[in-house]
């Protein structure tokens, strides 16, 4: 299986920046373990920003214009897996990720509209998608503020996949409260990896 995994560290925080990494490779070598093809994009240096040109183009026939996007965009195309392990930001997605969404899962990738104005899922080869978190806040108050970043990634991209797509959810919460807990989330990590 051809697993995707997109690594978007926020740029606001480093303070638990390994516990980010370690849930990275602990994915990364729990699936090589099992053959899987992995493929890894770190989204550190990826510019988030979608600029005129590019929002001129998307509705168009080819919005993927910039070179960066459009091989990103081949490699979700590709996967059946796609794990997205990062780190909150204000109980939502860091901007790297949100830029990523927004220039690589674009029309024609992810969805389309056909004539009648009706819109069709895009991603039919995916068969998981996987979010691993870090969360500065409890679970209670990321409950109150609703998860944006959750919600985007298991309902709205969701969408955009088969029916039949399976999802995953593997948070942790204020790691800073709480003794130990790396070392267990990790585990979790590579508990729910062998069962991609």
């Amino acid at each position: 299986m051809n697993v995707l995994i997109v690594y978007a560290p926020s740029s606001c925080s480093t303070s638990h920046r390994h516990i980010l990494e370690s849930a990275r490779d602990c994915a990364v070598a729990t699936l090589q373990k099992r053959h899987h093809a992995v493929t890894v994009l770190d989204l550190t240096s990826f510019d988030p920003v979608l600029g005129a040109a590019e929002r001129g183009a998307y509705f168009s026939d080819s919005p993927l214009i910039d070179a960066v996007a459009r091989e990103h965009a081949a490699l979700v195309q590709d996967s059946q897996a796609l794990v997205i392990v990062y780190e909150s930001v204000m109980v939502t997605l860091p901007p790297s990720l949100k830029g990523w969404l927004d220039r690589v899962l674009v029309p024609g990738v992810s969805f389309s509209v056909d004539e009648a104005g009706k819109v069709r899922r895009g991603l039919l080869g995916l068969n998981w998608i996987v979010g691993i978190c870090l969360y500065q806040d409890s679970w209670l108050a990321t409950k109150r503020s609703r998860d944006g970043g959750r919600r985007i990634l298991l309902r709205c991209l969701r969408m955009c996949a088969r029916s039949t797509t399976r999802t995953s959810w593997l948070a942790l919460y204020q790691p800073e409260h709480q003794g130990g807990v790396e070392n267990r989330f990790i585990g979790r990590v590579q508990r729910r990896m062998a069962k991609l």
